[in-house]
């Protein structure tokens, strides 16, 4: 203990940051030379999430928030850099929240998380007003039983990341006005899932790079609310997109190019598509689950190098030939299944048929060098594509499956190995690997690893 007494205060506070509140209030009990150091940490982490309080219980919450009051009263340090709050059901009165906001605000506070386990709407409660204003704020996350009551003023004019997830909105523009007042913000996580929401998102923000909108809502009875929703996106300056939304309910996205996007991840279920796909050309690494047709559309994808692509959609075979001939200098392609189980109910199947394309894709002649494939069968469609694929990708370094979660029994796992390895291949140095589920499979691993299996074009 004497060798951690005789560090400096700053490295000591930075210590103690990473330990939970609680822990640091206690090593005031160390010494003399700890005895006020807690008073100065610049990062707090309230936590009361673990209680439920009714009834005579709610004397614990009064502990809970006694111990808060008095925790900020004693608190030294000018510049509080991080206030978490995660808390129960019966957590705060809106004065209590509003004191322990105001604090914060008086200390300079850089990032605020209010994280509400509470899933009523009754318990839900407001943000004071003087939030919206707060210049010197730069990370706010709002999670959960949160009202959203946006006044006509915003000025949040350091915020840079705004995560806001299932929360309530007073009115239909509470949220736009919130954004409005973000001139410089650069990541925006938007929760649908659960709450209430406004039917029409309007994300038009400059200086905008990250964007996540999700929307993977599971109850079949909430559906209605989400007929006519409407997604207006315009973010030139983004770099990442992860946009899901597992509904096709009449909702229209629209979207402007997003020429500097370098990621995306786009899970949609949507009768057309065609409008977000094509603002989002210029993707390098794109993971994709599409419930919907693209066949009778032309987008090209210049820049595409890394494709994940979920094969539990109908004819997925159709959307994977068509990124083929889309992504003329893609480098990496991996299948796999999301498993997500709602949304076939939803989605209408793709009534166009596509087969083998007329022409062999150039990205299959000039580029392809890894292809894996996640949750293989061996079923005979899956055979058929990946036949297709080994027999025309000309640059093709690596081809890896999957059996996890796969319904390959014991006994035809080495039947279906000998297929693969029996399927010509237009690339003499493509390696073939098969990660099986269990360890008994291991010595066959061996034996086709090392070429003990005979065939010509061994591993």
């Amino acid at each position: 203990m004497d060798m951690i007494s005789n560090l400096s205060d700053d490295l000591l506070l930075k210590i103690l940051s990473q330990l939970p509140t609680e822990d640091v209030v206690l090593t005031m009990f160390l010494s003399k030379r700890w005895k006020f150091l807690w008073t100065m940490v610049t990062k707090l982490d309230f936590d009361d999430s673990v209680y439920e309080y009714f009834g005579e219980d709610c004397v614990d919450y009064r502990v809970f928030q006694e111990y808060v009051d008095r925790f900020l009263v004693l608190y030294k340090s000018p510049v509080l850099e991080t206030l978490k709050f995660n808390l129960g059901c019966r957590m705060s009165t809106t004065d209590d929240m509003s004191t322990w906001i105001r604090f914060a605000i008086a200390r300079r506070v850089h990032e605020l998380e209010i994280y509400r386990s509470c899933e009523d709407d009754f318990h839900s409660f407001p943000l004071p007003r003087c939030l919206y204003t707060f210049e010197k704020l730069v990370v706010l996350k709002l999670y959960k039983s949160i009202t959203l009551d946006v006044p006509r003023e915003v000025c949040l004019s350091s915020l840079k990341v705004l995560h806001i997830l299932s929360v309530h909105y007073k009115d239909k523009s509470s949220l736009r006005r919130l954004l409005s007042g973000c001139p410089v913000l650069e990541e925006l996580v938007i929760d649908k899932s659960e709450g209430e929401y406004p039917p029409s998102l309007y994300v038009i923000m400059n200086s905008l790079e990250r964007l996540s909108i999700l929307n993977d809502f599971h109850n079949s009875g909430e559906e209605t609310s989400f007929v006519g929703e409407k997604v207006v996106i315009n973010v030139p300056s983004l770099k990442y997109l992860n946009y899901v939304d597992i509904y096709d309910l009449g909702h229209l996205c629209s979207s402007e190019n997003m020429p500097e996007l370098v990621e995306a991840n786009v899970k949609l279920v949507c009768k057309s598509p065609a409008k977000l796909m094509r603002s989002i050309t210029s993707v390098k690494h794109l993971s994709l689950c599409l419930y919907g047709s693209l066949l009778q559309h032309r987008i090209e994808f210049y820049q595409l190098v890394h494709l994940e692509l979920c094969g539990c959609g109908p004819k997925w075979w159709n959307l994977l030939t068509w990124m083929l001939l889309s992504s003329p200098k893609l480098q990496v392609l991996k299948l796999n299944k999301c498993g997500e189980i709602c949304i076939c109910s939803i989605a209408p199947p793709i009534k166009c048929s596509l087969g083998q394309p007329s022409s062999v894709p150039d990205c299959l002649q000039f580029h392809l060098s890894t292809f894996e494939w996640k949750y293989y069968n061996g079923r005979r469609e899956e055979k058929k594509v990946v036949a297709y694929i080994l027999k025309n990708a000309r640059q093709l370094k690596t081809a890896i499956f999957s059996t996890k979660d796969s319904h390959l029994q014991e006994k035809q796992s080495q039947k279906k190995l000998k297929e693969l390895v029996s399927l010509p291949r237009a690339s003499s140095s493509c390696q073939l690997l098969m990660d099986l589920k269990k360890e008994r499979f291991s010595s066959l691993f061996q034996a086709i690893r090392f070429g003990m299996l005979n065939s010509k074009n061994c591993i």
